[in-house]
């Protein structure tokens, strides 16, 4: 199954991901689009489509993976994003990586831009806990067996867009399915498009939005006891720093940009997250 959360963007859905489907749908895999517009313009694009079934949710990512996850009983559940171009066999090869590889949890892939240049991302391989979550994976490519939410529970309805932190609710389950013994395969063989169409200033914002959810997702960890996420967030700071670095004397002012935006993100996130937190009870 194959899902796909939807807000205000019926344009970007009918432009790239609609007609990239066909492949999908003809080997009969169900697709659900999940849908928190505020008009019909998407539920109308949708409606009719042989195999693809409409759903509502309240604003949230999380919640409308969420919703899409409760909606259906298949043994692997797929995501994507609506400003994806999917290649044909995308599912079918998710689904032999999955046969392959009875201990993963998580499948993921790369992506690429319009242009054919890659996104960042690690290379291809398997991985297990205790490795660092962040980058691991995309939110627009990536493949969970359902086995992992019943053991370790559905996304975190307080990370992603439209919840208080705005990103993080992939990598937090990608960490919690490490943490309970799944690995993650990653492929260079599940490759999609992921379409620029944000400006620069959308660009920074939406990274400031990364580092809120990924500081969200540290101090929720840590808070329960996990030591682990911390050094693994200083890592990830770390890693953070160096890129800023080397963009600060190759003079690329906008890699600088986008990595000042996500560390002050991650250090709002950490403090933000704390602060909502009731205080401890003392005996």
């Amino acid at each position: 199954m194959l899902a796909v959360v939807t807000r205000d963007r019926a344009d970007q859905l009918g432009r790239y991901l609609l007609p990239s489907l066909d492949s999908a749908l003809a080997a009969g895999h169900p697709v659900f689009v999940v849908d928190q517009s505020v008009d019909d313009s998407t539920e109308r694009l949708v409606r009719g489509v042989p195999g693809v079934h409409y759903l509502r949710s309240e604003p949230g990512i999380s919640r409308a993976r969420n919703a899409a996850i409760v909606a259906t009983d298949t043994p692997i559940v797929a995501f994507t994003d609506d400003d994806v171009t999917l290649v044909d066999g995308w599912l079918d090869s998710i689904a032999g990586l999955f046969d392959a590889n009875p201990d993963a949890g998580v499948v993921c892939g790369r992506g690429v831009r319009s242009d054919g240049s890659e996104l960042p991302g690690v290379h291809a391989g398997t991985y297990r806990w205790p490795k660092n979550p962040f980058g691991l994976g995309h939110g627009f490519n990536i493949a969970f067996r359902r086995a992992v939410f019943e053991e370790v529970g559905l996304f975190d309805e307080e990370l992603g867009g439209g919840a208080p932190y705005a990103s993080g609710e992939d990598t937090d389950m990608v960490y919690r399915a490490m943490r309970a013994g799944w690995t993650v395969v990653c492929s260079d063989a599940i490759t999609v498009v992921h379409h620029d169409w944000r400006s620069s200033s959308e660009e920074v914002r939406l990274h400031s939005g990364y580092g809120l959810g990924a500081g969200a997702q540290v101090a929720r960890h840590v808070a329960a006891g996990d030591r682990t996420m911390m050094r693994l967030a200083l890592l990830e700071a770390g890693r953070h720093l160096l890129t800023a670095a080397r963009a600060l004397v190759t003079g690329r002012s906008h890699i600088l940009r986008l990595q000042l935006a996500f560390l002050s993100g991650l250090a709002r996130g950490l403090t933000r997250y704390r602060r909502a937190q009731p205080p401890a009870i003392r005996s």
